[in-house]
Order: C-alpha cells, then sequence, then structure tokens
C-alpha cells in the first residue's frame, strides 16, 4: 500500500475502501456538534445508510479525492479531501473527528501528506483552502504545514474567513 503518508499519519483513500470502524468514525465526525460548528456546517442528522450513499457517490466525482486519516496505530482520526481538483490545483478540507486527538500535530501530519500527495504525485502546482478567521489553531497548523495568508472576506454566519495557499515551490525542490 503506497498511501500518502507523513510522520505518525497515513491517508487512506476512500477507494481503498473503509472498515465498519472507519465509517463509524466518519459518521460520528459529521453529527459531533463542535466539529460541524468548527467546520461551519450543522450537525448531520441523516440516517447512516443514506450518509455512507451520499458519501460513496460524492467520492466518485472526478474532481476530488477522499481519504480517511489513520493514526500511527492504524485508528481512524478523520477525514482529508482535495476538491475541486484541476491538473494545475486543489482546494483542501480537512476534518478531526477524533477531539481527543486535538491540538496533538496530527491534522499538520495529515496536511503535509496530503500536499506532498499533491505536489509530488498528482503534479499539481497549488493548493488553496478556507478557514475561519478565529479558528487559530487550525490557522497554525495549515502554516505549519506551509500554507500561507493571501485574503480575508465574509464567510458563514457573518464570521470572517481567511484564504490560504501553499505553492509547490513554496516547499522546496523535493515537492
Amino acid at each position: 500500500m503506497d498511501w500518502p503518508r507523513f510522520g505518525r499519519v497515513v491517508l487512506k483513500p476512500f477507494s481503498a475502501g473503509l472498515s465498519e470502524e472507519e465509517w463509524k468514525g466518519l459518521y460520528e465526525t459529521f453529527r459531533d456538534p463542535e466539529v460541524a460548528e468548527w467546520n461551519g456546517s450543522s450537525p448531520l442528522r441523516s440516517p447512516f445508510w443514506l450518509f455512507k450513499r451520499f458519501v460513496l457517490a460524492e467520492t466518485r466525482r472526478k474532481d476530488r479525492m477522499a481519504f480517511v486519516i489513520l493514526d500511527e496505530k492504524g485508528e481512524y482520526l478523520g477525514t482529508l479531501e482535495l476538491y475541486d481538483l484541476t491538473p494545475e490545483e486543489a482546494t483542501l478540507g480537512i476534518l478531526i473527528g477524533r477531539k481527543d486527538r486535538w491540538g496533538q500535530g496530527y491534522g499538520t501530519e495529515a496536511v503535509r501528506a496530503a500536499l506532498d500527495h499533491a505536489f509530488r504525485v498528482l503534479g499539481l502546482k497549488r493548493v488553496k483552502l478556507r478557514t475561519f478567521a478565529h479558528n487559530l489553531r487550525a490557522r497554525r497548523a495549515f502554516e505549519k504545514a506551509g500554507f500561507r495568508e493571501v485574503g480575508l472576506g465574509p464567510g458563514p454566519k457573518g464570521k470572517e474567513d481567511v484564504y490560504m495557499e501553499v505553492r509547490r515551490e513554496d516547499l522546496g525542490p523535493e515537492a
């Protein structure tokens, strides 16, 4: 298995199939009110079977690559996507659903694994993202992974968003 990895994390592609434990972790991530708040959404209220059907349909899209984030023991931590994928760039989305792992560097490592995959394997030139300006923990994690702020703007629910990006050349010749 040559899945993207960095530090303690591995990004398992949805295309490899998810275990029942991984599906359960993913479902609980989207049902959690606190995680939903940090994602600018409402907690999921759909039944599991419908959630699974929707996720599988979304992951078949050609403009999207979805992964579950696994820790050093192979346990579910969260989800990461590269979406709006073109030959030149993608947008990154990440959710660490295991709140007991927040603030321990797993998100930064998952982002680094995704960036390595995006630049070295997919040949992209840029990866961008949007996050809440008030989410300082996420902003610091993205900066540690190589992102830089490129703008501010209005976001959902009246909160200000920060737009960030990283270019292949920002990470040096090995990217």
